[in-house]
């Protein structure tokens, strides 16, 4: 299925009230690694892993993420203008293509850039009846603890300020 938008249970995971929900849980999904992908120059895919604070749905049709201030992450969203992200869940991987604007230093991280993303298409992938039910046993999660400087709720409510804060 190919949207123009986020599905509304993947916008709630990512918005802030997900975010709220997962700190008065504070389980494992908390600790989630979304895998962020851009374009470097040759061409080429480059992942990059962002914890749930890190990114945040301010609407069905917008995002907002934090990545390290010079990182080759940064320098492709600057140069490329492109990004997915990808979201595992049971029985379903869904991709969400969008393109970044300006980005800007954060107020609160100096380590950290912050860049709007405008959803431009989103990808539901399900497994087909004849491949049964797909589990996430595992994934890729932080180890961190709760109140480190990679889960900032402070950097987490600059992301949805929009530009300028």
């Amino acid at each position: 299925m190919e949207l123009d938008r986020l599905p509304p249970e993947i916008e709630f995971v990512l918005s802030e009230r997900g975010f709220r929900e997962r700190k008065l849980r504070r389980g494992l999904h908390g600790r989630l690694a979304i895998p962020f992908l851009t374009v470097d120059p040759g061409g080429y895919p480059r992942a990059a892993l962002l914890t749930l604070g890190e990114i945040r749905a301010t609407s069905r049709s917008t995002l907002a993420v934090a990545v390290r201030a010079g990182s080759r992450t940064a320098a492709n969203l600057i140069r490329r203008k492109t990004a997915t992200v990808l979201y595992l869940a049971r029985n379903k991987a869904v991709w969400v293509q969008a393109r970044a604007g300006r980005g800007r230093p954060s107020d609160c991280d100096p380590d950290r850039q912050i860049f709007p993303l405008t959803v431009v298409r989103v990808k539901v992938d399900r497994p087909a009846p004849e491949e049964g039910v797909v589990a996430l046993t595992g994934g890729p999660t932080f180890s961190a603890r709760a109140g480190s400087r990679l889960f900032s709720e402070d950097l987490y409510r600059e992301l949805g300020w929009g530009p300028g804060g």
